[in-house]
């Protein structure tokens, strides 16, 4: 099984690099200009495509998805071509500033510490390739996955857990999911296994390799701050891992993943003149397009770091010698603030800016947890990491080239503070395009974080070398810095991962990503939810009832049952509610199934929805049962948990423990 988890995580690799990488190269972006923003442009390709083949209502599975990906990606990368030599140019792509000779050789580092930290924190704690996340949000997740590849449709404005029935779904941003379902098909349609492998690509390959074409642009005479950037693209606990532990928020891992490369050629491309700029203002439209298409609040997090930058940039720009750069900036502002105002108060996005999370601590824990990068009591603190922001925010005010990136920070500080402890209407203008979640606006926190992390740890590596020379225990040269470096990496691998923990209130504190690591082992095990033996038990019920309706407790584990192993389950949720206009049928089923034999209303119920077994994963006679709590009352499942070998008109198909098939009718 791990070979075939290792098959999925190159297969999601070629998915997300091989299509884009061609349309980089189409716009005249450098190699690893389009290496590092190919998945942007091959998530944009394939959620399009899933889009317009649903629209023509044109049937297809994950292989005509990709292969059809493939052929556009190629016709417009012979196109493009096609035109440059019809106009006489010469293909040659622009570099992007700053380049250095051993790029490669950094990609190499990037992924390997971040493959590195991975399967610690995550494979290691996994601890089965097919396990998945036992939380509420993964039901619809998996579900969704599932249906893509049941249905052959992959339209993001047609999503539902449903699909498979024929349901007709919304828009939902699952780009994720577009993805996700291609990479399962080509394993065996394994969704859990596919949804873990592309779990690893994102925080492997994605984030890491976006990261360093972002620091190349910020510091391009800076090698030592490019090498620092390769411990810290996976080191915050609020990103990526947050979104791996709470939720899961999968969209928003693909979403802010796609982030920095897309700030890269924006930086790159103000910096570049004449026809060039042409090739990266594509580039960065075509990248925001698609952070938008796979969760919109990303695209709202690279507004304000583009933002940022844009702002200083035009700043220190002035023409002539009068401050047209200044009055540029500050329209710039303006329009950015009009822009914020009217999309709050647009109609299509009232759903989202006007829901609202309670406060959950007050203000000086809010901006304590926020300081040590806990951000909520679900991660660990992360101290040394506080040090070198500090460092890195100390350090960007003696360079004003660099000022932005501590102002967007701050920023996205404050909005994690007035998130996590305000109420009321700031909050919702601030912090509503990211649900006013603080996992989400914390997490923007920490991607904003990592360039200042890497500048701060380059920065108390000259400084620890200045003092080693000053002291005479060493020489001021590179054996001096690798040394200093070398002592860094090992305090900040201590911090980040010693085996301790203690408790402060009622939360559990752990250094950094060993919590992170507590929380993946304990929200993948096999001990809770779905267990091993219950989902044996699943698939030998799919032996027998194929694609039969099964009506099912979804508290028993059973939410799962659909979009870990396909099961036809009616509930697919931990909630009362079935397949959309089956309200009062499933209503039935849940409280007066037991009654088959006597109620013409059950027998209607039962024929409408097209039930043809009942599935029990925990009866309710036992008193270990393995369930959900969540959304459940014991009144809303009667009908369905009283039945028993001995209720009329149901049949005993399968029975293991506490586990029960039956035949209805």
């Amino acid at each position: 099984m791990w070979l075939t988890f290792a098959l999925a995580i190159c297969i999601g690799v070629a998915v997300l690099y091989a299509p884009g990488y061609l349309v980089g190269r189409a716009v005249s972006l450098e190699r690893f200009a389009s290496v590092a923003v190919a998945p942007a442009f091959s998530v944009a390709t394939l959620v399009i495509l899933g889009v317009f083949f649903d629209a023509v209502h044109v049937r297809c599975d994950g292989w005509m998805l990709l292969l059809a990906c493939a052929v556009l990606c190629l016709l417009i990368y012979g196109a493009c071509r096609g035109l440059r030599g019809l106009r006489g140019c010469d293909g040659r792509t622009h570099s992007a500033r700053g380049a250095v000779d051993n790029e490669w050789v950094l990609v190499a580092l990037y992924v390997g510490v971040a493959a590195a930290v991975s399967l610690v924190v995550f494979v290691h704690a996994m601890g089965d390739p097919v396990s998945f996340s036992r939380n509420d949000d993964t039901t619809v997740h998996l579900s969704v996955v599932r249906g893509f590849l049941d249905s052959g449709t992959f339209s993001t404005l047609n999503v539902t857990k449903y699909l498979d029935l024929g349901e007709s779904g919304g828009y939902y941003p699952a780009a994720w999911h577009v993805v996700t379902a291609v990479v399962a098909l080509l394993v065996g349609s394994q969704v859990a296994l596919a949804t873990n492998a592309m779990v690893f690509v994102v925080c492997v390959f994605v984030l890491p390799i976006g990261v360093l074409y972002l620091l190349r642009q910020l510091f391009p005479d800076n090698k030592l701050a490019l090498y620092a950037g390769s411990l810290f693209s996976v080191a915050f606990c609020g990103y990526p891992w947050g979104f791996v532990v709470f939720g899961q928020l999968l969209s928003n891992l693909l979403s802010f993943a796609l982030i920095p490369g897309a700030l890269g050629l924006l930086i790159c491309g103000l910096n570049v003149s004449g026809s060039s700029k042409s090739g990266f203002a594509v580039a960065y439209a075509c990248s925001m397009i698609s952070v938008a298409l796979a969760q919109p609040n990303g695209a709202f997090s690279l507004g304000i770091w583009s933002v940022a930058f844009a702002v200083s940039f035009l700043w220190g720009r002035n023409c002539d010698g009068r401050c047209s750069g200044k009055r540029a900036a500050i329209i710039l502002c303006l329009v950015a603030c009009a822009a914020w105002v009217l999309l709050f108060i647009a109609p299509p996005l009232q759903g989202a800016v006007t829901y609202s999370w309670k406060s959950a601590l007050s203000v000086p824990k809010a901006i304590v947890a926020g300081l040590l990068f806990m951000f909520t009591n679900r991660e660990g603190v992360q101290p040394f990491l506080t040090v070198l922001v500090l460092l890195g925010i100390a350090k960007t005010l003696k360079d004003r080239r660099l000022r932005w990136l501590s102002v967007s920070y701050i920023a996205a500080f404050s909005f994690y503070v007035i998130d996590v402890a305000t109420d009321g209407f700031v909050k919702q203008l601030l912090t509503g395009f990211w649900y006013t979640d603080y996992y989400r606006t914390g997490a923007m926190t920490a991607v904003f974080a990592i360039p200042l992390a890497a500048l701060g740890f380059a920065w108390l590596v000259k400084l620890g070398t200045s003092l080693l020379g000053k002291m005479h225990l060493g020489r001021q040269g590179s054996c001096g810095s690798r040394a200093v470096a070398a002592v860094l990496v090992v305090l900040l691998a201590v911090c980040q991962f010693a085996p301790v923990r203690f408790a402060f209130g009622k939360t559990d504190v752990r250094p950094g990503l060993m919590k992170i690591h507590a929380e993946v082992g304990s929200r993948y095990s096999w001990e809770k939810g779905l267990t091993s033996e219950e989902d044996e038990f699943v698939k030998r019920v799919m032996s027998i009832a194929g694609r039969d309706c099964v009506v099912n407790v979804p508290s028993d584990g059973s939410c799962w049952s659909y979009g870990v192993e396909g099961l036809n389950a009616l509930f697919r949720r931990s909630a009362t509610a079935g397949p959309s206009g089956s309200e009062p049928y499933a209503t039935v089923l849940r409280t007066k199934l037991c009654d088959y034999t006597a109620s013409d209303e059950v027998r209607e119920a039962v024929e409408k929805t097209g039930a043809r077994y009942v599935m029990l994963l925990d009866e309710k006679s036992y008193d270990d049962r393995t369930v959900v709590k969540l959304r459940y009352k014991e009144e809303d499942w009667v009908g369905i948990e009283s039945i028993t070998q001995d209720t009329p008109g149901f049949t005993l198909v399968l029975s293991e423990g506490d586990m029960r098939l039956y035949r209805i009718g």
